[in-house]
């Protein structure tokens, strides 16, 4: 590479570290300024809020067109799965069916039911999911119920 090629690059890589270094600005307010301490009140991030199975009882305040991704902890191979069982449809709309993430294919394994919601419409829902197997008639060994607030 010729000198002035390599002083370039570096100039280059400079400014790029330069740029992202205000990316962790210690001065910025924390993601939950202005919301009370033990409010129960979550603020979400910039178009996509993640909901996990430990945030039961939170609120959630999400803008009219974000995502709100439920990713739910669950054991590969036992027949349970997180499955939405109250949701207000003309507040929030599921996106595509159940996904599945998982570290492992070896059956009880741990594994994530994601499921993504789009906010349509200003108001408040709970939503309930329950981790329960898709057959018979046994009640949900768990559920999930959290208020998404559409603002």
């Amino acid at each position: 590479m010729a000198p002035a090629m390599i002083r370039h690059a570096l100039a280059l890589s400079a400014v790029t570290l330069l740029a992202c270094n205000g990316c962790n600005d210690k001065n910025a307010p924390p993601a939950n300024a202005g919301i009370p301490a033990g409010s129960g009140v979550v603020a979400a991030a910039a178009g996509e809020t993640v909901v996990h199975a430990e945030d039961g009882g939170k609120s959630f305040d999400v803008a009219r067109g974000g995502i709100v991704t439920f990713k739910l902890t669950s054991n590969s191979g036992t027949g349970y799965l997180w499955t939405p069982t109250q949701v207000d449809g003309n507040l929030l709309a599921q996106q595509g069916e159940r996904a599945s993430e998982t570290s492992s294919d070896a059956p009880g394994s741990s594994k994530l039911d994601v499921y993504r919601f789009v906010a349509l419409s200003p108001g408040s829902t709970l939503v309930e999911m329950s981790l329960k197997r898709p057959f018979g008639s046994a009640p949900p060994a768990r559920a999930l119920r959290v208020t998404v607030n559409v603002r």
